[in-house]
């Protein structure tokens, strides 16, 4: 195990860097981001994860082996390279009864509910989560968690909560820095990979209070990946991922051409650290209306000019992409209803 320590992350971060990093410099106020630096020198190999939390080595000697995964349509799809999740229209539904008019109105393998998107506070993704699989539908549920301003507490308990309410996975992530929407400090007390780690303990059956509990079956735990990143910063931090359990990466928003060959170089760069062949669901927005193109270009995501159709005709092209994680921009129901229709069919026209 190796112990590093950077002091002058803006966010910080004492652990390993975050996806927070456009040109090589921090979103909070532009400096130099340090993580980037550390990584690029830092030699990866499976003993190697930056520690934290000195607690999870010690919890990892209480694992008397992992539980089952939880059997979904989504994963059986994602072995087939045809899984479809679908996020949850926080801005849209603003009652308990709209939910059950999306559940109606689509046919996803997966519905994950995001975590206050770009640090707008929208609702608690687990609590979502909860009444989506209390309603008994068909497809899956899985809410994203994210170690911002959550301490080890509070993300044991929301991570407990996922498994014993029966979500078919999990999406685990570092957060969005929320002082862009209101002027609220945040708190990290893990990063992306050290969340992970304590995701595969509490799945199966060890607590932080070293309590171990009998489990049966757990969620699958998947989180990001940056595509737009330097292929070879990117690959380590996949790799550190890989090494602390996660089982399938989620991409930000692809929105151009250069971004899905953007994933295939990174999978080359990550086959340097790590043998696994790792499932890739690439995220797509639908519309590209022409107010969001600035918006994403300021956070640091290419945007192209290729119609939906063409952009997912290079995804599909992408070896390692077994999936599509789809995004529909809308904050009108009915709205978001239609869309939805209309990018099934062209997503249905493409994969199927």
């Amino acid at each position: 195990m190796v112990e590093i320590r950077v002091t002058t992350c803006p966010k910080d971060l004492l652990n390993g860097p975050c996806g927070g990093v456009l040109n090589e410099e921090c979103e909070v106020d532009g400096r130099e981001c340090p993580w980037v630096r550390v990584l690029e020198k830092f030699k990866m190999n499976p003993a190697n994860l930056f520690e934290e939390h000195p607690l999870l080595l010690e919890l990892e000697d209480l694992v008397n082996g992992d539980s089952i995964p939880r059997a979904s349509v989504f994963w059986q799809n994602l072995e087939k390279g045809k899984a479809l999740s679908v996020e949850f229209p926080v801005a849209a539904v603003s009652k308990p009864h709209e939910s059950l008019r999306v559940f109606r109105g689509i046919s996803a393998d997966l519905i994950t509910v995001p975590d206050n998107p770009l640090g707008y506070p929208h609702y608690d993704p687990v609590a979502v989560a909860c009444y989506l699989k209390s309603l008994e539908l068909r497809s899956g549920v899985m809410p994203h968690i994210t170690a911002k301003d959550r301490n080890l507490n509070a993300l044991t308990s929301e991570l407990r909560t996922a498994q014993v309410f029966g979500c078919e996975a999990v999406l685990l992530t570092t957060g969005d820095w929320p002082s862009f929407a209101v002027p609220s400090r945040p708190v990290f007390d893990v990063d992306a990979s050290n969340l992970i780690r304590l995701a595969r303990l509490v799945f199966a059956g060890v607590m932080p209070t070293k309590e171990v509990l009998k489990v049966e079956d757990r969620p699958r735990v998947a989180s990001v990946m940056n595509p737009h990143y330097r292929p070879k910063t990117e690959a380590k931090r996949l790799a550190r991922k890989l090494i602390a359990g996660s089982e399938a990466f989620f991409t930000q928003v692809v929105a151009a051409r250069e971004s899905a060959t953007g994933i295939s170089k990174i999978i080359e760069e990550l086959k340097k650290y790590a043998e696994v062949d790792v499932p890739i669901i690439a995220s797509v927005l639908y519309p590209m209306k022409e107010e969001v193109k600035p918006f994403l270009r300021a956070l640091g995501i290419p945007v192209g000019d290729e119609p939906f159709e063409v952009l997912l005709e290079e995804l599909k092209a992408v070896e390692a992409v077994r999936g599509l994680n789809l995004i529909v921009s809308s904050r009108s129901l009915e709205e978001w209803l239609g869309l939805w229709r209309e990018a099934r069919e062209i997503i249905e026209g493409v994969f199927e």
